[in-house]
């Protein structure tokens, strides 16, 4: 069941992913999980010089952060679980670094997940 869940998780991710508003660099993606399911996504970062920071922390959660270890293959993953039984809205901003040479950034983007707990 929780399987199931994390690839309906990915398809809405993947079809929020094509309907984000872009402008100046931003990014936006809408998510709605249930109370007591985890969400993540694959920021698709991956370079030496590239990574992610969170900007704003969401401000109901059990777990929100950022990974980016061997179980992510060295991709930068957020991974987010609400409160339990908390229902309601949530939001976290991520600042991304991609296309990064040893002098900096090349593309700062900031992504905006906002979330829509339900029960």
């Amino acid at each position: 069941m929780k399987k199931i869940l994390k690839l309906l998780f990915l398809a809405t991710c993947i079809l929020s992913l094509t309907n984000c508003n872009k402008e100046n660099g931003d990014r936006e993606v809408n998510v709605t999980i249930n109370n007591s399911d985890d969400y993540e996504i694959d920021l698709m970062i991956s370079g030496d010089e590239e990574g992610a920071t969170i900007q704003t922390q969401a401000q109901h959660f059990q777990k929100s952060e950022l990974i980016r270890d061997s179980s992510t293959n060295w991709s930068v993953v957020y991974k987010y679980e609400p409160l339990q039984n908390y229902t309601g809205t949530d939001f976290v901003e991520i600042e991304t670094c991609s296309g990064g040479k040893s002098t900096g950034c090349s593309n700062v983007e900031t992504v905006r997940i906002n979330f829509t707990i339900t029960n």
